[in-house]
């Protein structure tokens, strides 16, 4: 597929709310498996919180492409050697538009705006998801066993 031509990548408002709860729906399964509700603790599990980093590419338009976000979550997924949780991230992209180059731009500016709050970042994915490959190209290294029995703990220095 070609990519998306000029994707924009902007902080996160309040109006964006509803759009990234959407995206930590499809944050939350493989791509074909049924989307949880909005509602459900493991959505509601991924949702950013006012202290977190938080993009949405859009096209030129404004319409809404995907959104990347730190969490954190209890337990951590990954700890440092002083065991302070790493933060984790969560992203999704619009099922239409996967494989166009938005994810990687996603994941690009969110490196760069966290270099300067955290030593490293981590993140879970499933053994079976293709996004594995762009965590490959970004920097992100399998560190072990993730969360569930098909979980990959991968993660980027950042310094």
């Amino acid at each position: 597929m070609p990519p998306v031509p000029s994707v924009r990548l902007r902080a996160a408002t309040s109006g964006d709310t509803a759009f990234i709860v959407e995206m930590a729906r499809h944050a939350c399964v493989i791509e074909d498996w049924p989307l949880p509700d909005p509602d459900s603790e493991q959505t509601q599990s991924l949702l950013p919180t006012a202290d977190d980093v938080v993009l949405v590419a859009e096209d030129p338009n404004g319409m809404s492409l995907g959104a990347v976000w730190t969490c954190h979550h209890e337990p951590p997924l990954l700890v440092d050697s002083d065991t302070v949780a790493v933060p984790e991230l969560s992203i999704a992209v619009a099922p239409e538009l996967r494989r166009r180059g938005v994810g990687g731009a996603l994941l690009d500016e969110l490196i760069v705006l966290c270099a300067d709050r955290y030593e490293a970042i981590s993140l879970n994915v499933h053994q079976r998801n293709p996004a594995v490959h762009l965590y490959e190209r970004k920097g992100f290294r399998v560190v072990g066993r993730g969360r569930g029995a098909l979980g990959i703990a991968m993660r980027r220095a950042l310094r």
